[in-house]
């Protein structure tokens, strides 16, 4: 994949976020947006674009970056799933967050969380028939990018399914750009083009990827892109 940024130190990033979450005012702005009741505010159209992968409940699902759980708690409270499904993130405070969210939503059963980093899964190949990942992949790397690729490509079985949206590279997306340099919040990040997302999938073996209609967020109101991924 071609070069289109400077290295991301993704445990770093991680860290970042965690310290937003328990710092003031900000902390209990971050906790509340990334809530499941907060969903609606950067996630807004999350139930459209969920459908895509027609997600039942002997699907065994993965989160990717879950942060604090809001996606996983939004599926278990509607999906009686047969098995767990689990989140995974790269920073243990926001796993810790997170399973508190999860008791406080009545679901501690129901879910499972771990800290784990996005390019070194901890999972048995074709272990999981559903792969999310949303607002993550922009704090990663070209090679991050690809190692995290080619793990959610090992841990799906035949016709598994990776779905994943983000903030997409695109004129309309400058004022990410202009928040990030005023106001220092969002960590390293790269925005990618639908061709490079597709290149970069095609290389970590998926057999077809479509592109999933997004809708509009609230915040930030900037593009996004939406591909479901099948093996």
């Amino acid at each position: 994949m071609a070069g289109s940024g400077p290295p991301i130190d993704e445990t770093a990033v991680g860290q970042r976020y965690a310290d937003w979450f328990s710092r003031g005012l900000r902390g209990i702005g971050m906790r509340y947006v990334f809530s499941r009741r907060g969903l609606w505010v950067i996630n807004t159209p999350y139930r459209r674009i969920l459908a895509a992968a027609h997600i039942g409940p002997q699907d065994h699902v993965l989160d990717l970056g879950c942060g604090i759980g809001n996606i996983l708690i939004a599926l278990a409270e509607r999906i009686a799933f047969a098995r767990p499904p689990i989140g995974v993130d790269v920073s243990p405070a926001l796993i810790d967050i997170g399973r508190g969210e999860i008791r406080k939503a009545g679901l501690d059963q129901k879910i499972e969380l771990r800290a784990a980093p996005a390019t070194r899964l901890p999972f048995d190949d074709a272990s999981f028939d559903v792969v999310l990942t949303s607002h993550v992949i922009k704090h990663l790397d070209d090679e991050a990018l690809a190692a995290c690729f080619h793990e959610v490509a090992r841990l799906l079985g035949p016709g598994g399914r990776f779905l994943m949206w983000e903030f997409k590279k695109s004129p309309l997306s400058a004022p990410l750009f202009i928040s990030a340099r005023a106001t220092g919040l969002p960590p390293p990040f790269t925005l990618r083009s639908e061709p490079t997302l597709r290149s970069a999938l095609t290389q970590a073996g998926f057999a077809r990827v479509n592109r999933v209609p997004t809708g509009w967020f609230i915040a930030p109101p900037v593009p996004r892109i939406a591909l479901l991924a099948t093996r």
